[in-house]
């Protein structure tokens, strides 16, 4: 089975001219940026391509699935019309630089010239320095 879709997106830099596609209604999120890519070919260097990549939204929720699933779990009529699916530009989750590690959750955390004060739930107090010694920690708080 196939389904019309348009690609449509808020990102100026890699905008597509606004058509209307016919592709197969098993395409994945991998497929999806396959052929975007191949429509951004014109307007963005390879170099870029290969260093982007977008994330799919039909309906406001990222897809995840199939495109003929997603559809189908989220509104099945949509199968017969023209559906416009978003891109985005997806982006790595952040990699913590530094962390100073507790045995329980911190409930509080302020820090005043080079020490930094943490309250936490098992009700302990942890003093830091800058460079994440730990210096001492205070039960009680």
């Amino acid at each position: 089975m196939s389904l019309q879709v348009r690609f449509i997106t808020r990102l100026d830099k890699y905008s597509v001219p606004d058509s209307t596609l016919v592709i197969p209604s098993s395409s994945t999120n991998a497929q999806l940026e396959a052929i975007l890519k191949g429509l951004l070919q014109q307007s963005v260097s390879t170099k870029e391509l290969t260093r982007v990549s977008f994330d799919f939204l039909c309906l406001n929720q990222l897809i995840r699935s199939s495109l003929e699933e997603h559809i189908r779990e989220k509104d099945e009529s949509l199968v017969e019309s023209v559906i416009d699916i978003e891109y985005i530009e997806k982006f790595q989750a952040p990699e913590p630089e530094d962390a100073l590690m507790h045995d329980d959750w911190v409930s509080a955390c302020r820090s005043l010239g080079d020490t930094i004060l943490v309250g936490c739930y098992d009700t302990k107090v942890h003093l830091w320095n800058n460079q994440g010694e730990h210096i001492t920690s205070l039960p009680g708080h």
